[in-house]
């Protein structure tokens, strides 16, 4: 079953669909139209963490489909202006093959 676009952003990267989507103000969720791949990043976190990216998909470059889900990792701050910059940047990095996957000790607090 592809992922419900309705209400949801729709967003091209390297000719594959995704959508996204604010849930409840506190994470920016990216899904791809297949499901394999699913994120959330966490947003309004407490100022002296660093980001953590949730990976719930069975894909995600760096980690075998086997692995237990859900994985919390440390990733990149986003700090362009607009949403629809941060999905770029934030895919950019999940899909950069050169990245070093950098475990988080615990799930993002919130402020």
């Amino acid at each position: 079953m592809p992922a419900r676009t309705r209400g949801r952003a729709k967003f091209q990267f390297r000719d594959r669909l995704f959508v996204w989507w604010v849930d409840a103000d506190r994470w920016l969720r990216i899904a791809s139209q297949d499901k394999h791949f699913v994120v959330a990043y966490g947003l309004g976190r407490a100022v002296e963490q660093r980001p953590v990216l949730v990976v719930h998909g069975e894909e995600f470059p760096g980690l075998e489909p086997s692995d237990s889900r859900p994985i919390h990792l440390e990733t990149v701050e986003l700090t362009s202006n607009s949403m629809g910059s941060w999905v770029n940047d934030l895919l950019s990095w999940c899909f950069d093959e050169s990245k070093i996957l950098v475990r988080a000790d615990a799930p993002p607090r919130f402020s």
